[in-house]
């Protein structure tokens, strides 16, 4: 009889394992973390988009202000 290791044997997996597999619930949380945190950045990116020029003018503007005391 030839011996072969257990990861050169043949294996067709059982329907038990599919079952299992598409049952399996431990990746759901990260998944949903995931998720969340792609929404969060998405927001974040809206936000710098509608009020980054606004923010921007207000700076430059009390710049110029700050430059025209020491003038």
């Amino acid at each position: 009889m030839l011996y072969l290791p257990l990861a050169m044997t043949p294996h067709t997996p059982s329907p038990s394992f599919w079952t299992r597999l598409l049952r399996d619930r431990r990746g759901a949380n990260l998944v949903e973390y995931i998720i969340l945190v792609g929404v969060i950045a998405l927001v974040a990116i809206a936000g710098f988009k509608i009020f980054g020029a606004k923010t921007r003018a207000k700076v430059d503007q009390q710049a110029s202000a700050v430059a025209q005391i020491g003038n």
